[in-house]
């Protein structure tokens, strides 16, 4: 009787080994050297660079449906205010909604006619901050819905409660909705 491997195993092994290795090494090479593409943060506009800012497009289609509701006046605006929980609050006493609302109504130049069936909400919310190290007082972060969906949010921080910091907050926002809308 012969003992060992017959030829065509011995063959058959090496031929396995050496595909596996092969694929390892391409696989290594392919995660190591592949450039990543690095995730969105916001649309490195001036006021965003100023500010610590973040937007994010969820659905362009709707974006430009948006704004061409917007241009026809067809838009409402939601705003709110949440308040710190585990510290003293003085965000009610600084920021008026009525204010907020007329620094949108400025900045975009439209005047809001509420009686279509199909319209943008434009909700926003100013929240407190809880954190005391943290360098801004609060957060503007705003939604553009149609329908109850969204197409796009923004979170700007707020270094202050003055109204400068507001407008400008306001301001980048509507900024950077019409910054990301493409024209067909």
């Amino acid at each position: 009787m012969r003992r060992g491997a017959r030829q065509s195993q011995i063959i058959n092994n090496w031929f396995s080994l050496v595909t596996i290795i092969l694929v390892t090494v391409v696989l290594t090479f392919y995660l190591r050297y592949i450039v990543k593409e690095k995730p969105r943060l916001n649309s490195a506009l001036a006021c965003q660079l100023l500010n610590n800012s973040s937007d994010k497009i969820i659905n362009q289609k709707l974006l430009n449906i948006q704004d061409a509701l917007i241009l026809k006046g067809r838009y409402i605006l939601d705003g709110g205010i949440l308040e710190a929980l585990n510290k003293t609050s003085f965000i009610k006493s600084k920021i008026k909604l009525s204010k907020s609302n007329r620094y949108f109504m400025q900045e975009l130049n439209i005047l809001s006619t509420n009686t279509h069936k199909h319209y943008v909400k434009i909700k926003y919310e100013f929240i407190e901050n809880e954190d005391i190290n943290n360098n801004s007082v609060a957060r503007l972060l705003t939604s553009f819905r149609i329908n109850g969906k969204e197409s796009f949010i923004m979170n700007t921080d707020l270094l202050s409660y003055n109204e400068t910091s507001i407008k400008d907050a306001i301001s980048c926002t509507i900024k950077a909705f019409k910054h990301n809308v493409t024209k067909y």
